[in-house]
């Protein structure tokens, strides 16, 4: 797999479909699909669509790096390996990932909140069973998070936290 080196490359094209038949409009959308080649740009797009509490962050995640203030982002692991191999031609794969929240909490309770915002995205990401849908054949089949809690990550020169959790996305091919 070929890591994204920004966002941008890896903005989908949108197609507007202007078909007065519904049947059309519905062959149309399954032949273009939505698709995903690369694993990193699913997974991304995923996590932008963590549904927001009221009292969440207003941050919407990048790929691959944290910005200088406030910032959510998912990093893939080097952890990618097949787990099996079929008979018949298909595997089960997994990859290890990361979600990171940088901010600068003052607090106590601001530290606290920090981190059970990423808590809430791992829970929400365990729990989804609408996976975005994998190009060759590939489905997505869970996510599990390795812990319970997200562990603080660093603490920088700025006096800003990032809490971080890490998880394993694994997929199937037939």
């Amino acid at each position: 797999m070929k890591p994204m080196n920004s966002p941008e490359q890896h903005r989908r094209q949108r197609i507007l479909i202007a078909d007065d038949s519904e049947m059309n409009r519905s062959i149309l959308e399954d032949m273009l699909g939505d698709e995903y080649d690369i694993i990193e740009a699913a997974l991304w797009e995923l996590v932008k669509q963590y549904p927001r509490k009221p009292d969440d962050p207003q941050e919407t995640a990048q790929y691959d790096a944290l910005g200088a203030d406030s910032s959510l982002a998912v990093f893939t692991l080097p952890s990618g390996r097949y787990k099996s191999h079929n008979v018949l031609g298909g595997f089960t794969a997994e990859i290890g990932f990361r979600v990171a929240y940088k901010s600068n909490p003052k607090t106590s309770p601001q530290r606290i909140d920090a981190q059970a915002y990423v808590g809430r995205i791992m829970t929400w990401l365990e729990e989804i069973k609408n996976w975005p849908k994998l190009t060759g054949g590939r489905t997505i089949t869970k996510i599990t998070a390795s812990s319970v809690l997200p562990y603080k990550d660093e603490t920088g020169a700025d006096k800003s936290t990032v809490y971080a959790a890490d998880a394993v996305l694994e997929y199937e091919s037939d």
